[in-house]
C-alpha cells in the first residue's frame, strides 16, 4: 500500500496551547509522515449538528430549557471548531505545510482542513474509507475499557489502517518495528497495510506471544513472507502462560526499543463486530509507542 492520503479526526476537545494536548501528536504524527510520504494530510473536524437538528428534542422538554441547552451546546461547538482550527494552523506553521485543497501530481507533502456537519459514526466513515492511513489520537479508553467512539468507528467502519498516535509525540517513526503476529486475518492485514513502512524499517521483529495453541501461519512462515518484499526480520516467541500476552507483548516492545508497533485489532463476537479482546484493550491503554492496527 503507498501512502498518498492521510487522514486525521480532531475532536478539537483540548487546548492548542497545551502541551499534554492528546490531539497534538496525532497531527505531529502525521505530519511527520506526509512529508516522509510525500503525501497529503486532511485534517477533519467534526462539527455538531445544526440549530434545526438538535430542536428535534421531546415535546415535554420545556422550550426555555431547550434554547439554553441548544445555546450552551452551540458555544461549545464554536470553541472546538477554534481550538482544532488554532491546532491545525499552528501545526502547519510549524513544518513549513503547504496548503493543497485539490490534488496535484506529483506535489509532494500537503495539508488541509476540513470541517463537515454530522455525527462521527457518519462523517468518519465516509471520508475514512477515502484515505490510506488513519491517524487518531490515544483517548482514554471509556468505563470497562469501551473503546473510544472516534475509534471504534474508524477501525470498524473505514476498512483502512488506523495509526493510533500515543501522547508523548516522537521524533522518530517506524525504523525499528514490532509486529504483534497470532496467525489471525486481523493480523495479516495489518502487515500487509503496512509494507510501506516495513520496507523502509532500518529492522523489523516478529514478536509471538503463545498462550494455548501453535500459532499458525508461524512467525517463522511470516519471516519468509516478508523476505519477498525485501524486508528482512527475526523472529521472539514468547511463553504467555505466566502473565497476560498484552503486558508480554507491550514489555518485548520496550525491550526491543521499537519505535512502532503493528498489530491486528482483535474481536471476539461477530454479531457487535468490535468487542475487543484483553490484548488490544491493554495495548491501547498502556501503548508506549505508535499502533498500527486494522480490523
Amino acid at each position: 500500500m503507498q501512502v498518498r492520503k492521510i487522514l486525521v479526526p480532531l475532536s478539537g476537545q483540548y487546548d492548542p496551547a497545551d502541551p499534554e494536548s492528546l490531539e497534538l501528536p496525532a497531527l505531529a504524527t502525521a505530519f511527520d509522515l506526509g512529508r516522509r510520504f510525500g503525501a497529503h494530510v486532511e485534517v477533519f473536524c467534526i462539527e455538531a449538528l445544526s440549530s434545526e437538528g438538535r430542536r428535534q428534542m421531546p415535546r415535554w422538554v420545556p422550550r426555555l430549557a431547550v434554547d439554553d441547552l441548544i445555546d450552551m451546546i452551540e458555544k461549545e461547538d464554536d470553541n472546538r471548531r477554534q481550538r482544532a482550527r488554532a491546532l491545525f494552523k499552528s501545526t502547519a506553521e510549524r513544518y513549513s505545510a503547504p496548503e493543497r485543497s485539490e490534488p496535484v501530481r506529483g506535489a509532494g507533502f500537503s495539508v488541509d482542513f476540513v470541517e463537515v456537519i454530522g455525527e462521527v459514526n457518519q462523517s468518519l466513515p465516509s471520508r475514512g474509507r477515502l484515505a490510506d492511513l488513519i491517524v487518531t489520537a490515544c483517548f482514554p479508553l471509556e468505563r470497562h475499557f469501551d473503546v473510544p467512539t472516534l475509534l471504534e468507528v474508524a477501525l470498524r467502519e473505514t476498512g483502512r489502517p488506523v495509526l493510533v498516535a500515543p501522547p508523548a509525540a516522537r521524533t522518530l517513526l517506524g525504523k525499528k518495528i514490532a509486529i504483534a503476529w497470532n496467525g489471525s486475518a486481523e493480523a495479516a492485514r495489518a502487515v500487509g497495510q503496512a509494507l510501506q513502512f516495513l520496507t523502509m524499517a532500518d529492522e523489523v521483529v516478529v514478536i509471538c506471544v503463545n498462550e494455548d495453541e501453535a500459532i499458525t501461519p508461524s512467525a517463522d512462515s511470516l519471516a519468509e513472507y516478508l523476505l519477498w518484499h525485501g524486508v528482512r526480520s527475526r523472529t521472539v516467541t514468547l511463553d504467555g502462560s505466566a502473565i497476560s500476552a498484552g503486558r508480554m507483548l507491550l514489555e518485548q516492545v520496550e525491550k526491543e526499543g521499537a519505535e512502532m508497533l503493528i498489530m491486528g485489532a482483535y474481536t471476539r463476537d461477530r454479531i457487535r463486530r468490535v468487542i475487543f479482546g484483553g490484548v488490544t484493550n491493554e495495548v491501547l491503554s498502556q501503548m508506549p509507542v505508535p499502533v498500527l492496527m486494522i480490523d
